[in-house]
Formats: C-alpha cells, sequence, structure tokens
C-alpha cells in the first residue's frame, strides 16, 4: 500500500548480496547484518501506507523512508 514494494525488494537484494559477500562464507552472520541494516528502511518504508489513510504520506515521512538505509556500509 506505499508503494514501496520494488524499493525494497530491489533494496534488499542489494544489502543481502553485500553481506554474504562481506561474511566469508558466514551466512548466519551475514543474514544477522542484514537484518540489522534493512529493519529500519523496512519499518519506515512500510509506516507510509498507514501514516494518512486515504491520501500520501508525507513528505518528511517519505524523506526519512528513503534515508533509512545507507548502500555503501
Amino acid at each position: 500500500m506505499s508503494g514501496q514494494g520494488t524499493s525494497l525488494a530491489l533494496v534488499g537484494a542489494y544489502v543481502l548480496a553485500a553481506e554474504l559477500a562481506a561474511a566469508d562464507g558466514d551466512h548466519r552472520r551475514a543474514f544477522a547484518r542484514y537484518e540489522r541494516r534493512m529493519r529500519p528502511f523496512a519499518e519506515r518504508n512500510q509506516a507510509l501506507a498507514t501514516e494518512n489513510p486515504g491520501g500520501p504520506a508525507s513528505q518528511e515521512s517519505v524523506d526519512l523512508a528513503k534515508n533509512a538505509i545507507a548502500l555503501d556500509g
């Protein structure tokens, strides 16, 4: 409902690939790091759907959601 499903999927795939590559074969470590990095991003994006039922989320909320993850680390 937030319109962010594709963004979540693409960012999630990128982050998971990066964490798997950095974990030197330790998938448990990669999955834990993926969870820590993705959870705030996913939660903020999912919250956009319920912020203003029947209308768009505020621009501030959209900006916070899209900037809730760093892809360089």
